[in-house]
């Protein structure tokens, strides 16, 4: 699957991330930003967005606006 621009800036960011994560030994991190890369490549959504935010939020709306 070839990658779109802004899924390629957002994986090479990532990966940045992760090097540091790794740097630091933050294993959580390290699984989420993998869980995120892995997303990535197979043309999902983020997992930690539709894990933690509704909707809603999902859709950039803000609840109590109109926009």
């Amino acid at each position: 699957m070839a990658l779109d621009q802004d899924q390629q800036a957002e994986l090479d960011r990532l990966n940045k991330v992760l090097e540091v994560a790794k740097r630091n030994g933050n294993q959580i991190f390290i699984a989420n930003i993998e869980r995120e890369i892995a997303a990535i490549l197979r043309g999902e959504d983020s997992p930690l967005i539709e894990d933690y935010l509704t909707e809603e939020e999902r859709s950039g709306k803000r609840p109590g606006h109109l926009l």
